[in-house]
């Protein structure tokens, strides 16, 4: 009896073991949630690469337990700063039936666009032998960060100013994350010229297509010619100074090239600006040749005329009228001193700046010359059909018109 009684208690022992392990297994396999059945997937990549300040729209994860879906269950979290470069996570996690799983996806913010760099001033400088080089210098900007002119590498270990010859001044700048950009500008380096060098002073006025438009003054130019006029002065090596230049060589400051022009406009009318016919900026920048145009500051806004190859200054504010109330054509010499020192500051106070004038219908007295004097301006120009020189009267330069009857043979000689 004994023995049975024993039997007995060892098999309910045992099966005690035994169902106490499939409930502990079936107990657990639900508290650790069994892989296979807890699921938590990525949707895309693993690792995904953003360029800096493009959109990113995360793709997020899936989640289920065998077959029951558990997506909208996911608790998404990111440290992802959109606005610097770096490596982030999104986690995902989920839980259910006191399980937890969670996973991540890389994202990476990265810079992989060059800096911008731009030369300042000309990309090609022709110099006088001799002479000092003044360095431009040039601007950078990066869509991460920022300006950065300062970090400019300027080497111009190449130059040589004491010998003729052609020369390249290099220019790069690398942003924070190692993108480099590189740009060059070409020195001309040419002999001097005669010590009684004379300049030819182009004074234009007005331009039109003849074939679209039409413009019945003798001052309109027909673009077919003006262009004609620009490749010539391309093709012979002409340097079209900048007004800064022209102002520096008639004060003797600076040398210019022997081969030098003024390319001057008056008015700001037909043909002139963005608004009133578009054509001779288009044209400058297809030569690549500088010019200077004389504003009617008070008749035009003077944002229609910028361009890197078209430098803007005064040619009165509100004066450039015909007075027949007195013995002067030119409104300017009509009116009082004090009168005419207001309308000039007007004008200075459009183009910020006081380096020349330009009389209009090139008319102009004692008085007149005070005004553009004592205003500030250190030259001014007028008509007279010949070259200048610096031995001229700083506030009546001459300079060349050109009409629409110029012909090709009197523009060669007029700048030759």
């Amino acid at each position: 009896m004994k023995k049975r009684k024993k039997v007995i208690l060892a098999v309910l022992i045992l099966v005690l073991l035994v169902g106490g392990f499939f409930i502990y297994d079936f107990v657990m396999k639900e508290v650790n949630g069994e892989a296979k059945y807890l699921m938590l997937d990525l949707i895309g990549d693993k690792e995904v690469v953003i360029k800096f300040k493009d959109e990113y729209e995360d793709l997020g994860a899936k989640a289920s337990y065998k077959d029951e879906d558990l997506t909208k269950k996911i608790e998404i979290e990111n440290n992802v700063n959109f606005e610097q470069i770096g490596t982030y996570n999104y986690t995902y996690k989920v839980k259910y039936k006191k399980q937890t799983k969670e996973i991540k996806r890389v994202v990476k913010i990265v810079d992989e666009e060059n800096p911008i760099l731009k030369l300042n001033g000309r990309s090609t400088i022709v110099m006088v032998v001799g002479n000092k080089y003044v360095e431009p210098g040039a601007t950078a900007s990066d869509d991460y960060d920022g300006d950065l002119s300062d970090k400019v590498i300027v080497d111009s270990s190449n130059l040589n100013i004491n010998k003729i010859g052609t020369y390249k001044v290099k220019y790069s700048v690398t942003d924070s994350s190692g993108n480099t950009v590189e740009a060059e500008r070409v020195v001309k380096v040419t002999k001097k010229p005669p010590a009684n060098q004379k300049i030819a002073v182009l004074n234009y006025h007005f331009f039109y297509e003849s074939w679209s438009e039409n413009c019945h003054e003798s001052l309109c130019l027909k673009m077919d010619k003006f262009r004609q006029q620009l490749k010539y002065l391309k093709d012979n090596g002409y340097y079209t100074l900048t007004m800064d230049e022209f102002v520096k060589w008639m004060y003797g400051e600076i040398e210019v090239p022997e081969k030098s022009v003024l390319i001057t406009i008056d008015d700001g009318a037909h043909g002139t600006s963005k608004i009133n016919g578009n054509h001779l900026i288009p044209a400058l920048e297809e030569y690549q040749m500088y010019a200077t145009l004389f504003l009617i500051t008070g008749w035009w806004d003077i944002n229609n005329y910028q361009s890197e190859y078209l430098d803007v200054q005064s040619h009165t504010h509100d004066l450039h009228y015909e007075d027949s109330s007195c013995k002067y054509r030119s409104k300017v010499n009509c009116i009082s001193y004090d009168a005419l020192l207001a309308d000039l500051k007007k004008s200075i106070a459009v183009v910020k700046d006081t380096k020349s004038f330009c009389f209009p219908f090139y008319e102009y007295t004692s008085t007149s010359i005070k005004a553009v004097k004592d205003v500030g301006f250190k030259v001014a120009f007028v008509g007279e059909w010949r070259k200048a020189t610096r031995n001229d009267d700083k506030y009546k330069i001459p300079r060349y018109p050109i009409y629409d009857s110029t012909s090709m043979e009197t523009f060669k000689t007029i700048v030759g």
